[in-house]
C-alpha cells in the first residue's frame, strides 16, 4: 500500500489486542491503529469473571462491568471499533471483511481473536432438561452470576481453571454443586499429574461439592437426543433469565480458537495460528498473532510449539506482537523474542494454587514440603526432567512455604 500513514489492524479487543496497541503507541510509530472487537465492551479483566462474588442487586451488570474494566491508552492514532466483527481476511490482498459489510485495507495485521468455549454437542445443541451456559464474555458472567444468586442447583462439566473457580464461586453463593470430570482423575491433571489431581478432587469434595469422575461423571452428562435450541458453533449469545426450576448446566470443558475468519489463506490453523518467536505468521509479511490464539515455539521445551490461555501469556505475547509490528515499520528497537517465565495462579475454596515453569514436560515429581492428604497445611512440589527442575507448584491456604517456593522459582529461572 502507498498510504503516507500505514494502517495497523488489530482483530480482537481482549488484553492481547490492547497490549499490542499500547506497545505500538509506546514506540511512537507513525501509524493509524484500528482495533476491532466482537463485544460492545471495552477491554476488561477476563480472569475476574469467575473470581468475584457480587451482592444481589438490580445493578449487577454495572457492578461487574465497572469492577473488571481495564484502562487503555488513549491516543488520536488509536481507534476502537467495538461491536464490530471481522468475518473474513484476505491476507494476500491485505483486506478485512467486516460484519457490517465494509472492507478495511491494512498494512500490518495483529491476529488476537482469542478462543471461545468448547461445547458438549456439535452445533451448540442443548438438552431439554437444563439451562446450558458457557462462560467467556462479560455478558456470560452477568447471566451466570445472576443465576447463581438464585441459589439454584448447578452442574459444572469440566475440572479446569474456569470450572473450579466457578464451583468455588457457586459455593459462596450457596448453590448445590455437582462437578463432572469424565476424562481425568481430578482438577488440573494435564498440568500437575494424577497424584495432585486426585488430592485436589478430595479437596473439592471436602468443600461440599459432589465431584464425579470417569464413568460416574459420564453417566451424568447431558444428551442432545432432544435438543431445544441449536446454533452454528459460535458462542451462545442468549442471556435471558432461565425458566424457574430448571437446573443450570455450565459447560467448562475447554476452548476452540476463533480462527474461522482466517480460512482460505493456507495458514496452519490446526491449533490456533502458528507464529515464530517474534509472533510473525509465516508466509505473510506484516501479519502477526498474539494471545490465546497464537501457537509459538516453546522456550521451555525446545523443538515444541505451545499455545497458552493464561492472562500473563496474553500480556507478554500482545506486547511482543506490538513491538514486532513497530520494528517492521522501521522502529529502531528490535524485539528479542518470547522469553517469558510461565506462571499462573488460582484460588479454589480458599486454597491458593501457584504453578510455574513447565510441569507438563517433567518425567518425575518430588514433594518438597507437605502431604497430599492435607492440602490445607501446604504442599510444595518440584517437577523434574532428567533430574533437573523444570516446574514447581505450591498449594496452601496460607503462605507457610512461600520462601521455599521462591527459592524453587529462582532455580527454575537459572535453569
Amino acid at each position: 500500500m502507498t498510504n503516507a500513514e500505514p494502517v495497523v489492524g488489530i482483530v480482537g479487543s481482549g488484553i492481547a489486542g490492547l497490549r499490542a496497541a499500547n506497545a505500538l503507541l509506546a514506540c511512537q510509530v507513525d501509524a493509524k491503529i484500528v482495533l476491532f472487537g466482537d463485544e460492545a465492551h471495552p477491554t476488561y479483566n477476563r480472569p475476574g469473571l469467575t473470581k468475584n462474588r457480587y451482592p444481589a442487586s438490580g445493578d449487577l451488570a454495572s457492578l461487574i462491568t465497572r469492577d473488571l474494566q481495564i484502562a487503555g491508552a488513549e491516543n488520536g492514532a488509536f481507534t476502537r471499533r467495538l461491536g464490530t466483527s471481522v468475518k473474513k481476511a484476505d491476507l494476500r490482498g491485505k483486506v478485512l471483511h467486516l460484519g457490517t459489510g465494509e472492507t478495511v485495507a491494512y498494512d500490518r495485521l495483529v491476529i488476537a481473536s482469542g478462543v471461545r468455549p468448547r461445547t458438549l454437542f456439535e452445533g451448540g445443541a442443548e438438552c431439554g432438561s437444563h439451562v446450558h451456559r458457557t462462560l467467556r464474555s462479560l455478558d456470560d458472567a452477568r447471566s451466570i452470576h445472576r443465576e447463581l444468586q438464585q441459589r439454584r442447583d448447578v452442574t459444572i462439566a469440566g475440572a479446569g481453571f474456569v470450572a473450579c473457580e466457578l464451583a468455588s464461586l457457586a459455593r459462596e453463593y450457596g448453590c448445590h454443586i455437582v462437578m463432572l470430570e469424565s476424562v481425568r482423575n481430578g482438577p488440573f491433571e494435564s498440568i500437575l499429574g494424577s497424584d495432585i489431581a486426585r488430592a485436589l478432587g478430595r479437596w473439592v469434595r471436602q468443600n461440599g461439592v459432589e465431584f464425579l469422575t470417569g464413568a460416574a461423571a459420564a453417566d451424568h452428562l447431558c444428551n442432545a437426543a432432544n435438543p431445544i435450541s441449536e446454533n452454528t458453533g459460535a458462542p451462545k449469545t442468549s442471556h435471558a433469565v432461565p425458566p424457574s426450576g430448571r437446573p443450570l448446566f455450565i459447560e467448562a470443558i475447554g476452548s476452540v480458537p476463533n480462527a474461522e475468519w482466517l480460512h482460505g489463506n493456507r495458514l496452519d490453523l490446526s491449533d490456533g495460528v502458528r507464529v515464530d518467536m517474534l509472533m510473525r505468521v509465516a508466509g505473510y509479511d506484516g501479519v502477526f498473532a498474539s494471545g490465546d490464539i497464537a501457537r509459538y515455539p516453546d522456550p521451555w521445551a525446545v523443538g515444541s510449539l505451545t499455545r497458552r490461555e493464561f492472562w500473563k501469556n496474553a500480556i507478554d505475547t500482545g506486547t511482543l506482537a506490538g513491538k514486532s509490528v513497530a520494528s517492521s515499520l522501521g522502529h529502531k528497537a528490535k524485539p528479542s523474542g518470547i522469553r517469558y517465565f510461565p506462571s499462573m495462579a488460582t484460588d479454589i475454596f480458599g486454597l491458593r494454587i501457584q504453578i510455574a515453569g513447565n510441569p507438563r514436560s517433567a518425567d518425575s515429581m518430588e514433594i518438597v514440603n507437605g502431604d497430599l492428604r492435607r492440602l490445607e497445611n501446604g504442599l510444595l512440589v518440584s517437577y523434574l526432567r532428567d533430574g533437573s527442575a523444570v516446574g514447581a507448584a505450591y498449594l496452601d491456604v496460607g503462605a507457610r512455604f512461600n520462601r521455599r517456593y521462591i527459592e524453587l522459582l529462582t532455580s527454575l529461572k537459572k535453569h
